[in-house]
């Protein structure tokens, strides 16, 4: 994303946000770091935090299954990606093998640049909710993605036609617009990750070196008429899903994070 496709990605997010009345319990509400066992370190996408609303929704993605979470600060606006690179490779002296960085939206654009900045310690994994192969040779182009031959393990996910990260590559494509348009339709139906499982064998998986693809299908278009699904898919280089796989996913009934919630936000590292 451009700083002004993530500035639009917050705006998005915040008026799908407002009109949900989804709640949730979050699995995590302890203040204080943990003494012992593996780490998720989150990257936020946005959080406004003493401005307008305080938002932890990363560690929300894939189900909360990833905490005990600590939070890297920094000025998450969309558009001071590289202090928040700093503020990763700044914190990664407290990292060790087994513990893991993960994004989620503009939050996975901050890591992937500060992945195409440092090599992260040994035995730390990545895991970019967000994030596609496509999408990552686009912002490798930039200098801005993860290198192909990085040494750790790197899990990206998307949700299938989130516009975000899985959107049409194959302008020669007759269905260009159409797929354009769905994507476009999926960016706010489809860019959150709390019911994501990317364990689930109905993913479409694809391997780049250590970057492991996944890619989770939806059950209905965003677009809404199924009908169109074949002739979208020709407007993508990636792999599409198949009906089995479509059924067995995990994409669909997607909540949104209302700034409502009352948060229990996971700790903040140096605070």
């Amino acid at each position: 994303m451009t700083d002004k496709r993530a500035l639009l990605a917050v705006v998005l997010f915040l008026v799908s946000a407002c009109g949900s009345s989804t709640t949730t319990t979050l699995s995590m509400s302890s203040t204080t770091v943990p003494a012992s066992g593996h780490i998720t370190y989150t990257v936020e996408p946005f959080d406004f935090d003493g401005v307008t609303t305080h938002m932890t929704v990363t560690q929300d993605q894939f189900g909360g299954r990833m905490c005990p979470c600590v939070k890297i600060p920094y000025p998450a606006d969309g558009v001071q990606n590289q202090k928040g690179a700093d503020a990763i490779n700044a914190a990664s002296v407290h990292f060790k093998p087994g513990d893991t960085v993960m994004g989620f939206s503009e939050g996975s654009q901050v890591i992937a640049l500060w992945l195409s900045q440092h090599t992260p310690p040994p035995g730390v994994n990545v895991l970019l909710a967000g994030w596609t192969h496509t999408h990552n040779a686009h912002m490798v182009a930039k200098g801005q993605g993860i290198p192909l031959d990085i040494p750790n393990q790197v899990t990206i996910v998307a949700n299938e036609y989130d516009g975000w990260s899985d959107s049409p590559d194959l302008n020669s494509s007759a269905n260009y617009a159409k797929a354009l348009l769905n994507s476009a339709i999926g960016m706010t139906h489809l860019h959150y990750y709390a019911n994501a499982d990317p364990n689930n064998p109905a993913n479409v998986v694809t391997q780049q070196g250590n970057i492991k693809g996944v890619l989770i299908p939806t059950q209905h278009l965003p677009s809404g008429d199924d009908s169109n699904r074949e002739q979208i898919n020709t407007a993508y280089s990636r792999k599409a899903s198949t009906p089995a796989q479509q059924a067995a996913a995990t994409a669909e009934q997607v909540p949104y994070p209302n700034p409502k919630w009352a948060q229990n936000p996971e700790p903040v590292l140096g605070q």
